[in-house]
């Protein structure tokens, strides 16, 4: 299923995503992208930031950072990691693209919004609005299997996972439109933690949509075989890959 701009992410989902950044290399692997290549650039606006995975280590490498994102409870997370961090640097806007003005920024930054990032519209419009360099980035394999979706659907929606567009969609909007970017692919780990298997349980019928609890059993026995045991819990073991697709302004 395609996550919507809004309406997706809950305080629930929210929390769960920030436990899961501990244990994900994406955000060292992106700036290793980004940084070389904005030595020149003081401010930054991360679109669909949600709760600042990008924009806290950009704003720990001296960026300022604005950060757009349209759900409140991304943004609430957010703020509660810049308080406890004591990050001065980061302005947290909470709206979707196209609801509010905004001003224009040396980079814009924009990771996992697959609606606008399939968007002619927002990338000519964010094209405008960067005054030296544009990152977006997606994944990079329309087959990948998402949170085990491709064991966990036929058992529990009887039916195949289906596969999903990725970064090759952006970037033939991009290259229609007269934009020839460059492309750099980077595989990183993203791991979710539990506390144990019914918190487990709770997030795979939480991201599936499943309200009811007649799917439990088979969730639990699918889940016993894939989470591994860890010290405080368990953990779900994810590798993905993702392409960061990008261009410096004439």
């Amino acid at each position: 299923m395609e996550e919507k701009q809004k309406g997706f992410w809950n305080i629930l989902k929210a929390r769960w995503y920030i436990r899961g950044l501990k244990y994900s290399a994406l955000p060292e692997k992106a700036l290793k992208i980004i940084l070389p290549r904005t030595r020149d650039c003081k401010t930054f606006l991360d679109v669909g930031s949600g709760c600042g995975a990008l924009a806290i280590p950009l704003a720990n490498a001296g960026k300022i950072v604005t950060v757009l994102d349209p759900s409140r409870a991304m943004i609430s997370v957010l703020q509660e990691e810049v308080k406890k961090k004591n990050i001065k640097n980061i302005r947290t806007v909470n709206a979707a693209w196209g609801d509010i003005k905004i001003k224009p920024h040396d980079v814009i930054l924009c990771a996992n919004v697959p609606e606008l990032l399939h968007s002619e519209t927002f990338i000519k419009e964010a094209d405008k609005l960067a005054r030296k360099a544009l990152f977006l980035i997606e994944g990079a394999d329309p087959n990948a299997d998402k949170f085990y979706y491709k064991g966990l659907y036929p058992i529990i929606f009887n039916k195949e996972f289906p596969s999903r567009n990725d970064y090759l969609k952006t970037y033939t909007i991009l290259h229609n439109s007269g934009i020839f970017a460059n492309i750099d692919i980077i595989d990183y780990s993203f791991d979710q933690p539990f506390d144990n298997l019914n918190e487990a349980v709770e997030f795979w019928k939480e991201y599936m949509g499943i309200v009811t609890e007649e799917h439990d059993e088979k969730l639990k026995t699918f889940l016993i075989q894939k989470l591994e045991k860890v010290r405080h819990g368990l953990i779900a073991r994810f590798k993905k890959k993702s392409a960061i697709v990008w261009w410096k302004k004439k």
